[in-house]
């Protein structure tokens, strides 16, 4: 991206995380300020959530056809510098580590491959070559959670050289996916994930197993919810664009965490300017 697109920078104006252990230089000054982490936890991954959230606090509802997507509409117009910053701050949030996708999210963007590069994206060497400084395979690995094991494997996730898949599900889902032929081109992390134990339980493994140290969670809601209440979700990056959604003209609304009232505390807030109406929030529910 060019670098008079500077003005979709976001400018941290308040950041309370001190720790950088990927170094305070950012993959590419002209586009990001640094983002600091804590060290993963002993046992497991450190996990944050990355959302974009309407004004009222909006995430997503129960589409009404193939048409009706609730990220899109969320974010609004594509060429807004507000936009192009969320598109850069997901891709830069995908640099720490791995990514984790709920089979739903996968099964509404079936093309999405959750890489700094996505299909269709200009090129992006400066992430690439961050990650790569630091010890991490050129993409990120995708976690899948998926109950069932119905997912479609002909897509372009499960087809992308150099792109290791992870589904973490039941023992079901693991008899499901080795039968269609799955293993061993993907990786199967089978607990009994219904409940926090063995959610917990996946992702120690995923931590011993796998070597997965941060994991950054892209949902869907339902995802997020679960790693919440078995206090696994130590923090979440929320974008609030200005477009205020009617709750009443859909199904199935979901919306984000009340932060405040759960106890969280506000890491760090930015925008790319003091006068737009878009804000970009830090909220961690875990202390290390």
């Amino acid at each position: 991206m060019a670098s008079d697109n500077n003005s979709a920078k976001i400018r941290w104006h308040m950041n309370r995380e001190t720790r950088y252990p990927f170094s305070e230089r950012p993959p590419d000054p002209e586009w990001f300020e640094p983002i600091g982490f804590p060290p993963p936890w002993p046992d497991r991954p450190w996990i944050y959530g990355v959302v974009v959230a309407s004004a009222n606090g909006v995430l997503a509802w129960r589409r009404a056809g193939p048409e009706d997507d609730p990220v899109l509409t969320v974010l609004g117009d594509p060429t807004r510098p507000e936009r192009i910053a969320d598109g850069r701050h997901l891709r830069h949030l995908r640099c720490f580590g791995d990514v984790g996708l709920g089979a739903q999210t996968l099964r509404d963007q079936p093309r999405l491959i959750p890489t700094p590069q996505e299909l269709g994206d200009p090129p992006v060497p400066a992430l690439y070559r961050f990650r790569e400084a630091h010890g991490l395979p050129s993409h990120p690995r995708a976690i899948i959670y998926s109950l069932r094991g119905g997912l479609d494997l002909t897509g372009p996730l499960f087809n992308t050289p150099e792109m290791d898949v992870i589904v973490v599900g039941t023992t079901s889902a693991a008899a499901m996916l080795s039968h269609r032929g799955a293993q061993p081109a993907v990786g199967i992390i089978a607990e009994s994930v219904q409940g926090p134990a063995g959610l917990r339980r996946a992702h120690e493994r995923l931590f011993a197993e796998r070597g997965v140290r941060y994991l950054a969670c892209e949902g869907g809601e339902k995802i997020l919810r679960a790693l919440r209440a078995a206090g696994l979700l130590d923090e979440v990056f929320v974008t609030l664009t200005d477009r205020v959604i009617d709750e009443t003209a859909h199904e199935g609304v979901l919306k984000i965490f009340d932060f405040e009232a759960e106890g969280a505390d506000l890491i760090a807030e930015g925008k790319i300017s003091p006068s737009s109406s878009w804000t970009f929030r830090r909220w961690r529910f875990n202390a290390r």
